[in-house]
């Protein structure tokens, strides 16, 4: 009951990341009119943006199906005009360069920031990885080589149980003249683990055996798929039409111990509206967008799902959670475990959604797991 179709080709861009690479430079969002800028510089009205219904930019590399209203994959026209241009053009304005340290201060959830291509179900998987086995990413890669110039990782990915090493050196895509990001990046300063990660994942899936991949070609995708890919774990998809808000909300919690996830959780929205009262610019969320489920909430008799947006911002507002959500984090290395407090007021994309807005919003969910012994 609730089985779901797997989700083969959810993708949306960061829209701030997208302004970024047409503005060659970084902006301060904090302190500029966003809806305003995004809505100039994409050349398309602010509330449509978050639908491909609309025609959206940020949806390139995908294309709408209007008869099946599914999502189909499909080239960026050599005559693009406006962000697909932008995203044609790039290529001609990028820099290989090693920005920063692989970590920082370790891998922590918020770490992963999507950038301009449409691979939000890799960046959430990532970002699930990072919070519920934040040890997999320590050790599923591996230094091999200490060159100055070009020090080389060693990432590792699966398909089917068949394990593949990937090397990179940590020469990351960066936009001349001012060398902003152009693609995953760290919320985190002067650190590059995610963007290390999605370059050998770039480089994994379109099989480019050199060191500088096809960042296009990997938008559009399956969230829980890439957590499998990242830890050769067994999954589970979930349909939300099927279920009821409660029994949503149990699921969530079966795979969570203290409100905290402990097997790697994602969620994925419908590929554009389902019905005419979701209204996904009204209510803050993307349409065909995937978010990292990090757990559960109770508060006022009323529960929660609490999601991260893999952009590190843009949050939830219909019916959501406010104050602060508390979790219970516990180690991998031994010692003692603490009660981890997040901010629902803090822009880092994480936000805690009523169960019955995540039903009707979001089309579905899934998690892996170890394997149960037969």
């Amino acid at each position: 009951m609730g089985t779901a179709k797997i989700p083969e080709n959810i993708g949306v861009i960061n829209p701030y990341a997208l302004a970024e690479v047409m503005l060659k430079r970084k902006v301060n969002w904090k302190r500029v009119n966003a809806p305003q800028l995004l809505e100039k510089t994409l050349g398309t009205a602010y509330e449509n943006l978050f639908d491909p219904k609309h025609d959206s930019p940020l949806y390139a590399g995908l294309n709408l199906n209007r008869k099946t209203m599914a999502m189909e994959r499909t080239d960026i026209p050599s005559a693009a005009k406006g962000a697909h241009r932008a995203l044609l053009d790039v290529r001609a304005t990028t820099v290989w360069v090693d920005p920063g340290d692989f970590f920082e201060e370790g891998t922590e959830l918020t770490d992963p920031v999507q950038g301009a291509v449409g691979d939000c179900y890799f960046i959430a998987a990532l970002s699930a990885v990072a919070w519920a086995r934040p040890y997999v990413i320590a050790q599923r890669n591996r230094a091999t080589g200490t060159g100055q110039q070009n020090f080389v990782d060693m990432i590792e990915f699966f398909k089917a149980g068949k394990a593949t090493k990937v090397e990179v050196t940590e020469l990351c895509p960066l936009q001349a003249p001012g060398n902003t990001y152009i693609y995953a990046r760290s919320s985190e300063a002067g650190e590059i683990w995610p963007a290390v990660y999605e370059k050998a994942y770039a480089k994994w899936r379109t099989s480019d055996p050199g060191d500088q991949p096809n960042y296009a070609s990997i938008a559009g995708g399956d969230p829980v798929g890439a957590i499998v890919q990242l830890t050769n774990l067994a999954p589970t998809y979930i349909g939300n039409a099927s279920l009821t808000a409660h029994d949503i909300w149990q699921k969530v919690r079966a795979n969570s111990i203290s409100m905290k996830t402990f097997n790697p959780m994602v969620a994925w929205t419908y590929s554009t509206s389902p019905s005419p009262d979701v209204n996904y610019n009204t209510a803050h969320l993307v349409a065909n967008h995937a978010y990292t489920v990090l757990g559960w909430a109770f508060a006022n008799n009323q529960e929660y799902v609490v999601l991260r947006n893999p952009w590190g911002t843009y949050e939830g507002t219909l019916n959501v959670l406010g104050g602060a959500w508390v979790a219970w984090d516990q180690p991998y290395y031994g010692g003692t475990g603490f009660w981890r407090t997040i901010s629902m007021a803090t822009a880092d994309g994480v936000f805690a959604l009523s169960s019955d807005t995540f039903k009707k919003y979001f089309a579905g969910f899934g998690w892996v797991k170890t394997p149960e012994a037969p």
